[in-house]
């Protein structure tokens, strides 16, 4: 059962410490760089795996979830996002612009 551990006005779900291990095996391994610490999105964007649920970080990032899809799905139904993008996510603009890897930077880029 995925449930979640707490809640905050500012910030989305927190999940426990297995299914975060879990959904970050998710993101996508960088040649180069260890995949324990450093992967990226499905927009490309760098995650830095100590900084879950940190939005003062470029490098922050949350667990995604396919709403009504969730009960049905399970963790199927989770994704590692960067932050900004899940936040676009949420409000459904991430056809008009995504963060996306610049080099080692994160950048915002119109799409």
């Amino acid at each position: 059962m995925l449930e979640p551990i707490s809640e905050s006005p500012l910030l989305p779900v927190a999940y426990s410490r297995d299914v975060v291990e879990q959904i970050w095996q998710l993101a996508q391994v960088v040649a180069g760089n260890d995949p324990a610490v450093w992967r990226k999105d499905e927009f490309g964007a760098w995650l830095h795996r100590h900084e879950y649920r940190n939005r003062h970080s470029e490098f922050g990032w949350e667990i995604a979830e396919s709403g009504y899809r969730m009960k049905a799905l399970g963790i199927a139904a989770l994704r590692p996002m960067q932050w900004q993008n899940h936040v676009d996510f949420q409000i459904a603009t991430r056809h008009q612009a995504v963060i996306t890897a610049d080099g080692l930077r994160n950048a915002r880029r119109l799409i």
